[in-house]
């Protein structure tokens, strides 16, 4: 997500989406990059490393394995957010919203959650454009998403939006010839993005929340919603390429590895070593005020 301002500077929103089979492990090398670091002081010293190198590959498992189904939920819930205007599916526990513990989510029984009051008093949540990530990296197709933000921002106060005929350029000079480090420079410094798998539970998992979401964003109560339908569009794409994986992964299944009943509490042990360590152990959180109920 990109918020084009907040409060008094500036006030609307446009969501970018990308498919969650490689936003997920593109969230964990930036992980492994700033050393697990999760406050100021911690991730500092890393801040030259991002976009460097990615994540050994046990790692990698290590903490797909322990993340995964919250990962996933968190992703469909960041998108639900913006597109129903703000719809808090955490409680204030979880108040810098890193899905960390200690937190609590909110269920679908508990529903309509409740709005954030952000998007009330501050901002229009609902998004002025759905960017998808991918078709903005293209040749064919990023022009035309970089000609949804320009739109968004056009008529805006004390803004200044190039011409439209502008925008081939500007994108072919930002994203071909900018120097800027980005994900592509991962590249050039150990494994590709395709050696960052998922098991085949986890891909039917993934699968089966961009078929939710897209039947969800289909409804009548969405028809004749331009962004609802870029949406949609984007979540096909996301469903084709999940599918053509997931042929090629049962046509050629891992090893299964053999049971192992402490695996989960060795992932839990291995998270609590790396970068900071448990920065919610209950001892540190109880000195936190307003946050732990003293």
């Amino acid at each position: 997500m990109k918020e084009s301002g907040v409060g008094s500077n500036l006030d609307q929103t446009i969501l970018l989406v990308r498919n969650p089979r490689w936003a997920i492990p593109s969230f964990h090398n930036i992980l492994s990059e700033i050393n697990y670091g999760q406050e100021w002081h911690e991730v500092y010293p890393y801040l030259y490393n991002v976009f460097t190198k990615r994540a050994p590959i046990e790692d990698w498992v290590k903490w797909r394995d322990l993340k995964f189904e919250k990962e996933i939920e968190l992703w469909g819930w960041h998108i639900d957010y913006y597109m129903e205007q703000g719809s808090r599916y955490w409680d204030d526990l979880d108040f810098e919203r890193v899905g960390e513990k200690p937190l609590y989510f909110r269920t679908d029984d508990m529903k309509p959650w409740p709005k954030d009051s952000h998007c009330i008093y501050d901002i229009d949540c609902f998004p002025q454009a759905v960017v998808s990530y991918e078709k903005l990296r293209k040749h064919g197709t990023g022009p035309e998403e970089l000609r949804k933000i320009a739109n968004a921002l056009r008529s805006k106060k004390d803004m200044t939006v190039l011409a439209d005929e502008a925008i081939d350029c500007v994108w072919f000079e930002t994203f071909i010839h900018a120097s800027a480090p980005n994900n592509d420079d991962r590249d050039h410094n150990g494994l590709l993005a395709e050696s960052y798998k998922f098991t085949n539970h986890q891909m039917q998992i993934i699968a089966n929340k961009l078929e939710f979401l897209k039947e969800k964003y289909s409804t009548s109560e969405w028809a004749n919603v331009t962004v609802a339908e870029d949406l949609v569009l984007a979540l096909e794409d996301y469903i084709s390429e999940i599918g053509e994986e997931m042929v090629y992964l049962q046509a050629n299944p891992a090893p299964t590895p053999v049971p192992d009943p402490d695996y989960y509490q060795s992932l839990v042990d291995w998270y609590a070593t790396v970068g900071g360590g448990n920065r919610y152990e209950k001892d540190k959180v109880r000195q936190m005020r307003g946050y732990w109920p003293l």
